[in-house]
């Protein structure tokens, strides 16, 4: 088969962001398939990127993937306007390609943002090719649960196109149970829908990788370390480690380390000095290839989402990596992951909002080594067999070419 993939932030182990699609799509190659990624250069590298040149539309070749990358940005930090028409330029350009692109016998488009859904609907309509959609994140529900989204038009043409992609599309994809329940309150009842999560890379993150080298830097000795990785926005909810942070203040031994970058770490950073908070460092983003150490220096690791209950349906690439670290994991709400978290023993979670609890399952975790240590296992043997690459690139490539013969 010929892949014509869809994914706006396309990034490779070379880069800071999760690798799904890059992983997915080298598997599909390497088992006798070609792969067409359209995406853009916002999550690629200059190592990446090579001698392309600084043309609106570079083609180039990575793991015998040919990339089609358009030049264009995207950032955590950007306002909306500028997110906008990131979105609106990808999806003008990328429809382009999903009609022009010869011989395609699949289109696979992954969300978000949802307009990569319109490229794959315009590909169905005039040159009748079959696609597969991926949901990663519920659209537009997540922006209108969080406030994000409000103008009443378009919300309306949002969900219009929402029913529309779900419509056409032979299987939808999405990250979570929940997630598939969201999209099934939309779709027909006749719509496949498949529950394919994230996936660990228990090659680059592993338990037996020493953090000594990062604690120095971060100066806590034997201190009993926090660690949140990834995107500071609203919807990761972040001040509730600030509040624990402050409910901790009077601990010596306990430190709270934040590495990412985005929209809110500017005023988390102020928050934290008017508060005179000592035990909370915010070290900005690092490479990936230090990330290993990161989660190697870490005791914990935490997951936290804003307090918006369709947010316990999430997918975060960062939980996977904490499991193929070994790390035990604390959440801060519920849903699925808590769910397999403490079925099996690597991790735990409160009810949304329920503040006081997460700062007890931290603290009970601080004074119980043996845990720990036993979750550390249980977050190691998950990350091998539940959610193993290998088992789950072959599955979302069972629905494409199930998609492809019917």
């Amino acid at each position: 088969m010929h892949i014509l993939y869809i994914h706006q932030y396309f990034a490779t182990p070379t880069g800071r962001t999760g690798t799904r699609s890059y992983e997915f799509a080298r598997r599909w190659v390497e088992a006798g398939h070609r792969v067409t990624m359209v995406t853009t250069t916002a999550q690629m590298t200059d190592k990446d990127l090579g001698s392309t040149g600084h043309d609106l539309v570079r083609r180039l070749a990575i793991a015998e993937i040919d990339i089609i990358a358009i030049d264009i940005p995207y950032r955590q930090s950007m306002g909306m306007v500028r997110r906008l028409f990131s979105f609106f330029a990808f999806m003008v350009i990328a429809s382009w390609f999903a009609v022009s692109v010869r011989n395609v016998n699949v289109v696979y488009a992954s969300s978000t943002p949802l307009t990569v859904g319109i490229p794959a609907l315009l590909a169905r309509w005039i040159r009748g090719r079959r696609f597969v959609f991926e949901v990663r994140d519920p659209w537009p529900a997540v922006p209108v649960a969080l406030g994000v989204l409000r103008n009443r038009i378009a919300i309306y043409l949002a969900r219009r196109l929402e029913r529309s992609i779900y419509r056409w599309a032979k299987s939808v994809v999405v990250l979570s149970d929940g997630m598939g329940s969201l999209v099934r309150e939309v779709a027909p009842a006749s719509q496949r829908i498949v529950t394919v999560p994230n996936c660990a890379d228990t090659e680059f993150f592993r338990p037996d990788i020493d953090g000594d080298a990062m604690r120095q830097r971060w100066k806590c000795r034997d201190r009993f370390v926090c660690v949140h990785t990834g995107a500071m926005g609203r919807v990761n909810g972040l001040d509730v480690i600030v509040r624990a942070a402050e409910h901790f203040r009077d601990d010596p031994d306990l430190l709270f380390v934040l590495v990412g970058e985005g929209r809110e770490r500017a005023r988390l950073e102020s928050e934290c000095r008017a508060k005179g908070l000592t035990n909370v460092q915010l070290t900005g983003s690092v490479d990936k290839q230090v990330m290993p150490s990161v989660l190697a220096a870490a005791d914990v690791c935490l997951m936290t989402v804003a307090n918006v209950s369709i947010l316990e349906h999430n997918s975060a690439n960062k939980l996977f990596d904490y499991l193929s670290a070994g790390k035990p994991v604390v959440l801060n709400y519920g849903g699925w992951q808590r769910e397999v978290l403490e079925n099996a023993g690597a991790g735990v979670g409160c009810d949304m909002g329920n503040e006081e609890a997460f700062f007890a399952l931290i603290a009970n975790l601080k004074d119980d080594a043996q845990k720990r240590a036993s979750m550390a296992t249980a977050a190691r043997n998950l990350a091998e067999n539940r959610f193993n690459r290998e088992a789950l690139s072959a599955k979302v490539l069972g629905v494409i070419s199930d998609a492809n013969s019917r």
